[in-house]
């Protein structure tokens, strides 16, 4: 009987505690579901752009084919050929090449673009390889988009000019008539500008499908680029935001047991340590009606997490530390569970214990959930002394003008693993290696921003080439005079191409607010369970995005002038009766 006693105590005595981790616990899942995450947010808006893009590259192209061989389809009509069967040539041809075009698009694009964001999160992750899967509603969708871009614009293209009679078909369209145009009625400007300049703006507006066209696709691929940097801005510095104004410590130890005087006196006496607070960190649920939200509560004193720990609001306002009673909140907590300051909310633990605060603040927080109350109101609801088996400190800065080669003061990393030499101390954190742990997380951004910006190139190139070509071919005639008249190279290319400048420079006005929009719609589009996203645009990043779009139409400019040197003047005059 005394055997059996003292098993059944040894066995209680050697009983292990068990805990049951879920994989949302593991930091390179919830690393690799974040960035995730970030990509699927970006692609649930930049094909809107694109096949914007597309049609509006089919209705500039198809338009001017038409109209080009509007004297075929006259000859055509009066030789008796119904509507269906003209238009059937050029729809069949447009079909063609959307159905081309979205075939090679589509598994370029499911492949492509893929395997070069699975490369980048490859030099951050040991994944497996990448497995492409078929997805047969989305080849629909892209298929049948296209084929509306293509067919739909042909179809609206023919019908406009099969409702003249034949007769008027087989003449050469009417030019535009020149209208006067809105500086014109400004004197004090109009007079001051050049006889060429002058010419340049009543052409612009002259055209102005063109110029609703150009600006368009110019104002998109600005917009393109603002997203891509924006995007950027908005992830790259939430460690350092995070660690450097919030959280203002440098080292976190986390303990084996409850501090005691000899932890607290091991600390007092090492000497590259400026200060330290012993707190607790719990993990807890918050429950409300929206569900239950696992957080990190953190009980402590105002005067011991004054030195590591800033509470403000996003706009800069300080908040205080939470009375007896009340709860400080991080903002995106707030946010997704919709609870507001002066409400109460419920946090329970996993021995499903409840306690009840107030929301007294909510502050600006980037990594993970927190809630902050006072040792006061953890003890008086939970009936019991917290657990502070977490240390917050920071080091001895050592003054600006001393080398730190030639410091004797210990480096982060070295104290930590003079911390890590104390019997009490289980784990150390270094603040400084977590934020080069999420700078690193995400470097592949930089892959997602090129990506980006070679598509805005290609976007602007398409819409300018395009645009370009159609505005030389509808005033060969035009050229072909000036150049009889005796402009050099270098004049003609300025009195066409300098109506695509100021037009490029229009568009990348417009493109740079739209690019602010289209930012802010996809860091909505992008949701991460543990972080917050700073949503801002750099100055530098609106500079750089009118740069890249003012060089995009500066290398199309630079090919075209080809095309213009290529104008026969004896060809371009002939009569055309």
């Amino acid at each position: 009987m005394e055997i059996a006693d003292g098993q059944t105590e040894l066995d209680e005595l050697t009983e292990p505690d068990t805990y049951v981790l879920g994989r949302d616990t593991n930091v390179g899942y919830v690393c690799f579901e974040n960035d995730s995450s970030i990509v699927e947010g970006i692609a649930n808006i930049f094909p809107v752009f694109f096949f914007l893009v597309a049609a509006l590259v089919c209705i500039t192209t198809m338009n001017r084919m038409v109209e080009e061989q509007r004297t075929q389809i006259g000859v055509l009509k009066a030789l008796g050929y119904g509507e269906g069967t003209i238009m059937s040539k050029y729809m069949i041809y447009s079909g063609l090449a959307a159905f081309s075009g979205c075939i090679f698009g589509f598994f370029f694009g499911t492949w492509g673009f893929p395997k070069v964001i699975w490369f980048c999160y490859g030099l951050m992750y040991d994944a497996d390889p990448i497995a492409y899967v078929f997805n047969w509603k989305l080849a629909a969708v892209s298929l049948t988009v296209s084929l509306l871009c293509s067919i739909g614009t042909t179809w609206l293209s023919c019908r406009m000019e099969l409702a003249r009679v034949a007769a008027a078909l087989m003449r050469p369209k009417a030019p535009k008539a020149g209208k006067r145009v809105f500086l014109e009625y400004i004197p004090f400007i109009w007079k001051r500008l050049g006889f060429l300049r002058k010419v340049s703006l009543r052409n612009i507006f002259r055209y102005k499908k063109r110029l609703f066209m150009m600006i368009v696709g110019i104002s998109g691929c600005t917009a393109l680029l603002v997203t891509g940097f924006g995007v950027k801005d908005s992830i790259a510095d939430i460690g350092d935001r995070q660690f450097n104004e919030i959280q203002t410590y440098d080292l976190t130890l986390t303990l084996k047991e409850n501090a005691d005087e000899k932890m607290r006196a091991e600390l007092d006496g090492m000497e590259d340590i400026s200060r330290y607070s012993c707190v607790m960190e719990k993990n807890m649920d918050l429950v409300s009606g929206a569900g239950v939200k696992s957080i990190y509560l953190v009980t402590g004193t105002e005067e011991g997490m004054a030195p590591f720990l800033n509470l403000h609001t996003t706009s800069g306002e300080q908040i205080a530390y939470p009375a007896f009673g009340e709860a400080v909140i991080s903002n995106k907590l707030a946010e997704d569970y919709n609870v507001r300051i002066g409400e109460m909310i419920t946090l329970r633990d996993s021995d499903l214990n409840e306690m009840t605060v107030r929301i007294s603040g909510i502050y600006e927080n980037y990594l993970y959930n927190y809630v902050h109350v006072s040792e006061e109101t953890w003890t008086d609801q939970m009936g019991e002394e917290p657990e502070r088996k977490t240390v917050y400190l920071n080091l001895v800065q050592a003054p600006e003008e001393e080398s730190p080669i030639l410091s004797d003061r210990l480096t982060d990393y070295e104290l930590s693993a003079e911390l890590m030499r104390l019997d009490q101390v289980a784990n150390v954190n270094v603040s400084s290696d977590m934020v080069e742990r999420i700078g690193s997380m995400l470097s592949a951004l930089d892959i997602i921003v090129a990506v980006v910006i070679l598509c805005a190139a290609g976007l602007a190139f398409i819409v300018l080439y395009n645009l370009t070509n159609i505005n030389i071919t509808e005033r060969i005639r035009e050229i072909a005079t000036i150049k009889v008249l005796g402009f050099y190279k270098r004049e003609t290319n300025a009195y066409v191409f300098r109506e695509n400048v100021m037009l490029t420079v229009l568009g990348t006005m417009m493109g740079l607010g739209l690019g602010f929009l289209l930012h802010q719609v996809v860091m909505n589009e992008i949701r991460v369970d543990m972080i917050a996203f700073y949503i801002h645009v750099k100055p530098i990043s609106y500079v750089y995005s009118a740069l890249l779009t003012m060089l995009f139409a500066w290398m199309v400019n630079l090919a075209m002038g080809g095309r213009l040197e290529a104008v026969s003047m004896t060809e371009s005059l002939k009569s055309v009766d």
